[in-house]
């Protein structure tokens, strides 16, 4: 998918609207699908588990709220709801201290409707890109080599308190990039 947005020519840009069109190209996507995310918790849990054939909570750019959660996002590089995806600046180490950092981060809260196990997956993609998920199951993550790649980052966890997770990407060396969310779901295993 593509589309334009407005720059203008030279080495100077001032601030407000832009004024010329520019491309900004956007990754096609295609999800990993029910059979693929079953395998991947079952690998993980390392026992079989299958998800719902529907999702308890999906959230996305054009869906950002539902009746189980939400995703806020710190410093979007994006939020395309054209492409419905959510451009994520990588986060990059700026500072000698742990906290200083820059970059996006997610933060998705997620209210169980009873007490079950839960499949998390993250649906994104990105050059060279590595998606950190981030919750009490502890650290999970998943890496696409090129953005023509469908990745999903996954966890599953039991319980009925809502809770929240986060979510960011890197790119080796410290150095830049963008990572795409193209959604976040939630399903109940069986």
């Amino acid at each position: 998918m593509s589309y334009s947005v407005k720059a203008p020519p030279g080495p100077f840009r001032p601030s407000g609207p832009p004024t010329q069109r520019e491309a900004v190209e956007v990754p096609a996507f295609v999800r990993l699908d029910h059979a693929q995310l079953a395998t991947m918790v079952s690998e993980l849990a390392e026992k079989s588990l299958r998800p719902a054939p529907t999702a308890l909570m999906e959230l996305s750019a054009r869906q950002p709220r539902d009746q189980r959660g939400k995703i806020d996002v710190y410093k979007p590089g994006r939020w395309d709801t054209s492409s419905n995806l959510i451009f994520m600046d990588t986060v990059r180490q700026v500072g000698s201290s742990v906290g200083e950092w820059e970059g996006s981060a997610a933060y998705v809260y997620f209210k169980p409707p009873a007490d079950a196990t839960y499949l998390i997956v993250a649906h994104f993609t990105g050059w060279d890109t590595t998606m950190h998920l981030n919750g009490p199951w502890g650290v999970q993550t998943a890496y696409t080599a090129l953005t023509s790649n469908s990745g999903a980052v996954i966890a599953y966890w039991t319980g009925n308190q809502e809770f929240e997770f986060t979510m960011h990407c890197t790119v080796p060396n410290n150095d830049y990039g963008i990572g795409y969310i193209e959604s976040i779901q939630v399903f109940e295993l069986a």
